[in-house]
């Protein structure tokens, strides 16, 4: 989906009561880091091994800059509406065919099992499909990976199949399942 060089963060974040989503800030930092090196993270996600306090830093500031560079997905934080610690991180890639939005999301280890991500997808997958102009949000995982499919699910997204040897992960080759919403589903 073609995006502007600059896209302004929601303002106000997107809230559901419960969570906030907001951009990225240097405070995200250490809860960065010690997500990146959970052997959880690194079994689904490609992140360096070892994942050091230079990585987290670089990383970081790509997030933050992800608004003016339309080459790199957005990115905002998931935290507790009434704390603005980190909890998490959702990314909505616009790097796609028009039209189409992707997102990824990861959560600290001790907000995991906690309904942050599902929220946290919901809110942004509205987000993309009435503020951006997306006709359709779409995310993977892996068929291994129950805890992701839980959430694309109580996201209110729709499984759609499996996608053979789609994504690499750590450099393995890996089946994905596709997920997606489209704007009649937000009525349902």
């Amino acid at each position: 989906m073609r995006r502007p060089q600059h896209v302004d963060p929601p303002d106000p974040p997107l809230s559901d009561g419960t969570i906030t989503l907001r951009p990225m800030c240097d405070s995200d930092l250490p809860r960065l880091l010690e997500e990146g090196n959970d052997p959880d993270t690194r079994r689904w996600v490609n992140v360096p091994v070892p994942y050091t306090e230079r990585h987290a830093r670089d990383e970081l500031e790509q997030l933050m800059g992800s608004w003016d560079d339309p080459a790199r997905p957005l990115a905002l934080t998931i935290t507790d509406a009434g704390d603005d610690g980190y909890r998490g991180v959702v990314l909505v890639g616009t790097n796609r065919p028009e039209g189409i939005v992707e997102i990824a999301y990861g959560v600290h280890p001790q907000a995991r099992r906690k309904g942050y991500a599902s929220r946290a997808v919901r809110l942004v997958a509205r987000w993309a499909l009435t503020e951006l102009g997306a006709m359709r949000v779409e995310a993977r995982a892996d068929p291994d990976n129950e805890a992701s499919q839980g959430v694309l699910r109580s996201a209110g997204l729709t499984r759609e199949g499996l996608e053979r040897r789609s994504r690499s992960v750590q450099g393995e080759w890996k089946d994905m399942v596709c997920w997606s919403m489209i704007p009649s589903d937000l009525d349902a």
